[in-house]
């Protein structure tokens, strides 16, 4: 197991040899100079270095970049090798592979698989010098138990993940899968048009394989390697049908786990007397492990970035019981831990969304830039690519779903680090690379992408649905899609528009869910000071030299009071006021107003939080009100910017007196709480509008079977609950009405809205409406 650990961190570090300094570099897509840069700004040392550790401290230039996944590679065959030094091999690697989650984001699961078991593969016995594969000698009992419960956390993370809450109507979940999933080969594409018979047939052994055999881990002998077998058969089914990097070959390689009978057998001796101080320490930290992923096993794998940071934690369990949220907190940075489980349980059209980034040199002529791996036209074939992770490539699903840096869901979904959230999207920032003529390597678009013509003059994102031919129809033609353009994703763009801005935002710019991150950084004094009463209009500015006295006079005076006369829950006056604040004001000057709007809202959050948090978990159930009886943090954070936009005096007042912010709730709603945000940055949250009208009609499909009663009143009692542990949720169902005119066309979108519906048919696949809109080419 350890060996095969080996080969597949040398399979990880190659691939990222040539991909790093393309996504990362300095021309790269996110140069991640800056986001070291803005890590300095915004937290001060050491603790920097504990939140984000890694090698890149040292520098982090193009020929450091370049060089970690190199040293990496190296680590990991001398791992193949084998020898005494295994075990420090194991650390480099480690060590290595982290450092480069700063730089290209290592959030998908087989990375965090790698990193999670490669921190436990330092504790393993050195390995025998090749051809010889057999260890040194056998590892501690608890160790052996620790990769036995990691196999399981992976296969049934994945299983519970997929299945839980699933109905009869779900039985075409792989049907629609095989071609949904992000990066499909071509036996993946065949295989959708297998009967549907074959796909329950596949579901019902999926069942068994992720539900039911991974129990028998955990019963050494002929059981668990019968559940291993399982497990190397349906990595081999999974990596014939779709791309997803090493994962496959990292899961065999730990079912080698299972093999070994005789350490898992042998008796658990934890903290017996006479063991080493080193076994001792290594079996208290695998008790610590082991009780952090039973916290970790009812989450997905991307809550596991996020679930330690979740605001609602200081409402629902009293301080002296939040000490494991602290420590795995504490811990988190070191990648140690994760949940496992991606896919939900939901049956799903058999159709890509596709984005395509669309460039022209003339403003008449567009070209569509095509990525290697992603399909985009019609003659995208599906290709093999895995054990390679080709990361620009497969980013793009979760560009096309919406659920990226722009995101009102980062808090929930996102990575570990704040700056996941930003003002535009990863599409966005890509424009501008593109546009500015920086994005010079063939990574991302190969030859479409010719760089003798210059940067183009224009770019727009628009979305096209992807539906598969049959394989008649691929050989006569040469096409694997029928491609149609059925909306936008990013309006038409110059290298100088503002809203292309993907730099790494700073404290006040973040999502309000993020407070545990903004309490940390250089923001988090001030905003003990304003919770203690002091002025402030005389902290706003502090630790921000670019914001100046000028500019907040300039907001209440003269910004703020623009709108004293607009009724702020009528969004339709949007786009005039947005074109008159762009004409009075530079993008510089609206940027500063953001920045200092943001900043007034998180002073008033932290004045008003004490009210906000007293209600406690009977708040959270619907028990009891709080004293400020707001749902969120992202609701307490509407509400003040509600009072910010009322005027100076108000603010002043609630600043003063905390307890007159409930007498501010019946007068406020989302649309004026963000009424703000909608005027400076409408673009972000028009995009976000129109990725979740998009997502809404897969979801609502025609023929679903209705829920019982009692199901239903269970359902919205839970999402009650979930209203008052998540704003982004509330957001969702916002947003999905805004940003569309008096006929239902979408705003800030040169692109028509014409998403595809669906009709759920009897034998349980998804078949496309006819009378679904198409928009215009």
């Amino acid at each position: 197991m350890a060996r095969g650990i080996g080969v597949v961190y040398a399979i990880a570090f190659a691939s990222l040899t040539f991909q790093v300094v393309p996504l990362a570099g300095r021309e790269g897509v996110a140069p991640v100079a800056e986001l070291m840069a803005a890590i300095r700004r915004d937290f001060a040392a050491p603790r920097r270095w504990l939140y984000f550790p890694g090698l890149l401290w040292l520098h982090a230039g193009d020929r450091w970049l370049r060089a970690l996944p190199w040293l990496g590679l190296a680590a990991a065959l001398t791992i193949v090798v084998g020898g005494p030094h295994t075990p420090l091999a194991f650390l480099a690697c480690w060590a290595l592979y982290l450092s480069l989650d700063r730089a290209v984001v290592l959030v998908y699961p087989w990375d965090s698989l790698l990193l999670e078991a490669g921190f436990w593969a330092m504790f393993l016995p050195a390995l025998a010098w090749a051809p010889e594969v057999a260890a040194s000698g056998a590892p501690t009992p608890a160790l052996a138990w620790l990769f036995r419960l990691l196999l399981f956390r992976v296969m049934f993370g994945f299983g519970k993940q997929k299945f839980a809450g699933s109905t009869p109507a779900d039985a075409g979940f792989l049907h629609g899968f095989v071609i949904r999933q992000p990066l499909p080969t071509p036996l993946g594409w065949l295989v959708h048009r297998a009967p549907m018979w074959v796909h329950k047939g596949a579901l019902v052994l999926l069942f068994a394989i992720e539900v039911v055999l991974p129990f028998a881990v955990f019963v050494p002998g002929p059981a668990s390697v019968v559940f291993a077998l399982a497990t190397a058969g349906l990595m081999l089914a999974i990596a014939a049908t779709g791309n997803y990097g090493f994962f496959n070959l990292l899961t065999i390689a730990l079912c080698g786990v299972c093999f070994d009978s005789a350490t898992a057998s042998a008796p658990l001796q934890l903290f017996a007397p006479g063991l080493p101080a080193s076994t001792l320490a290594l079996q208290g930290l695998i008790v610590v492990h082991t009780f952090g992923a039973l916290l970790c096993l009812p989450l997905n794998t991307w809550a596991s970035f996020t679930w330690t940071l979740w605001p609602w934690w200081e409402r629902a369990v009293p301080a002296a019981l939040r000490w494991p949220i602290v420590v795995f907190r504490g811990l988190q940075p070191l990648r140690w831990l994760h949940a496992y489980g991606v896919f939900p349980p939901r049956s799903a059209p058999a159709i890509k969304m596709s984005p395509a980034l669309e460039v022209t040199w003339d403003e008449v002529e567009w070209h569509t830039l095509t990525p290697r791996w992603w399909p985009t036209t019609e003659r995208s074939p599906p290709r093999w690519v895995a054990p390679h992770h080709p990361r620009f490539d497969h980013a793009i699903v979760y560009e096309a779903t919406g659920f990226h840096e722009a995101s009102v869901l980062r808090n929930l979904t996102g990575r570990w680090d704040p700056y996941g959230h930003a003002r535009c999207s990863g599409a966005g920032r890509l424009m501008r690379r593109v546009l500015a003529g920086q994005l010079r390597s063939p990574l991302c678009f190969g030859d479409s992408l010719p760089r003798e013509r210059g940067a183009p003059r224009a770019a727009r994102v628009r979305m096209y649905m992807l539906e598969p031919t049959t394989p008649a129809e691929q050989r006569a033609s040469g096409a694997w899609w029928r491609r149609t353009l059925v909306g936008p994703h990013l309006p038409r763009a110059r290298v100088d528009d503002e809203w292309l801005d993907g730099r790494p935002p700073p404290p006040e710019l973040w999502a309000p869910e993020d407070w545990t991150w903004i309490r940390r950084s250089r923001v988090g004094p001030l905003l003990r000071r304003a919770a203690a009463g002091e002025d402030p209009h005389a902290l706003v500015c502090s630790h921000a030299p670019e914001l100046t006295a000028d500019d907040v006079g300039a907001l209440w005076d003269e910004f703020v009071p623009m709108f004293a006369a607009t009724d702020r829950k009528d969004w339709s006056q949007l786009p005039g006021l947005t074109r008159q604040v762009r004409e009075r004001w530079s993008a510089g000057q609206r940027d500063r107003f953001e920045r200092l709007i943001g900043r007034y809202a998180l002073l008033g959050m932290a004045r008003c939080e004490r009210l906000f948090v007293a209600g406690g978990l009977r708040a959270i159930l619907g028990l009891r009100a709080a004293p400020l009886d707001v749902e969120t943090h992202q609701h307490l954070n509407l509400l003040v910017r509600h009072v910010i936009a009322e005027g100076r005096a108000a603010y002043d007042s609630l600043m003063r007196e905390p307890a007159t912010a409930a007498q501010w709730l019946p007068r406020m709603s989302l649309r004026s709480g963000a009424f703000l945000e909608a005027v400076l940055r409408p673009e972000r949250l028009a995009h976000q509008a129109q990725k979740f009208r998009m997502l809404a009609s897969q979801v609502e499909v025609r023929g679903w079977p209705r829920p019982s009663a009692r199901a239903q009143k269970l359902a919205a009692w839970g999402s009650g609950r979930v209203r008052r542990l998540w704003g982004a949720f509330a957001m969702i169902e916002f947003l999905r009405g805004e940003f569309v005119d008096r006929e239902g066309e979408a705003l800030w979108a040169e692109t028509p809205e014409r998403w595809p519906r669906f009709e759920l048919c009897a034998d349980r696949s998804l078949r496309l409406l006819d009378e679904t809109p198409r928009a215009d080419g």
